[in-house]
């Protein structure tokens, strides 16, 4: 019984993570998709957040799980704080950078989760883990280094500060997983803050909001809804393993984007160096799963 249940529980984060990454690569084409147009990316990460809270809002109350202690509310404001400057960054960069590179770049936050992983949450080092986190990272630099963009120099550096935001975001998550369960701490952590600290630091935010709700919302709702549906199962399976291994394993769906690219965004460029970048993904997630 012991073994079919431990049995289950691998299927289950496995499940979760990958169910994670198609619901973050079908987030960052419409996200893309839109942001092309609307620049407005103060308002967009507020809807990006409201959304996600109202989502979370009836998973949270069919089972909460709070702390009663100060500190780990305190921690899950810092997160909201963090969150808003991440989606910021990641954000203003879509609307420069087609979503398989925003992608490639963001990888580089697997190098900060395992480091971290290891010396913060003295999570257990294994070699299989750390060749598959070095494949997922060279996944994202294969598209780097061979794609040259001179003008989107700035978008770049955006996404760069983003993976270290990301990384520290990922781990103080994990960590509050031992005082919030996956459904509260993502609804109080994740996206109630957020939207707070949005709202009172956008310039100008009612008169923001109103104009991009009425620019496209469906777009806005169908990205906000992805994005609101990822981070619930991600933290589910944050619940079940590492950070590293759940955050490579994700990574696959890579894929997902490049063909969205080609079918829906007509983005068409660098086709085999994209495809060698997958391989090199898939093969990462692969030796995370054996680890």
């Amino acid at each position: 019984m012991v073994t079919a249940l431990s049995g289950t529980l691998e299927q289950m984060w496995l499940f979760y993570a990958l169910l994670a990454g198609a619901l973050y690569s079908g987030e960052m084409l419409v996200t893309r998709h839109f942001l092309r147009a609307q620049k407005d990316t103060w308002a967009f990460s507020f809807f990006y957040s409201l959304v996600g809270a109202i989502i979370c809002l009836p998973f949270m109350l069919a089972s909460p799980q709070l702390p009663a202690t100060l500190v780990p509310w305190l921690l899950a404001c810092l997160i909201g704080l963090a969150i808003v400057g991440h989606n910021l960054l990641v954000f203003r960069a879509s609307g420069r950078l087609e979503a398989s590179f925003v992608g490639a770049i963001s990888k580089l936050r697997l190098a900060w989760v395992f480091l971290l992983g290891v010396v913060v949450l003295h999570n257990t080092f294994s070699w299989p883990k750390l060749l598959g986190t070095i494949l997922a990272i060279a996944a994202g630099t294969v598209i780097v280094v061979s794609i040259k963009r001179p003008r989107s120099a700035q978008a770049v550096l955006l996404i760069l500060a983003a993976t270290f935001l990301n990384a520290g975001i990922v781990i103080l998550s994990k960590y509050l997983l031992g005082s919030f369960n996956a459904l509260s701490l993502t609804f109080f952590a994740i996206f109630l803050p957020a939207t707070v600290f949005n709202f009172m630091l956008m310039p100008n935010a009612l008169a923001r909001i109103k104009k991009l709700s009425l620019a496209d919302w469906p777009r806005v709702l169908l990205a906000c809804s992805l994005g609101a549906f990822a981070n619930l199962v991600l933290f589910l399976a944050l619940t079940l393993r590492d950070a590293s291994s759940v955050l490579v394993i994700s990574e696959v769906f890579l894929i997902i984007v490049l063909v969205g690219e080609h079918i829906i965004l007509k983005e068409q460029e660098y086709l085999w160096v994209k495809l060698v970048s997958i391989t090199l993904a898939v093969a990462g997630a692969v030796l995370i799963q054996i680890s």
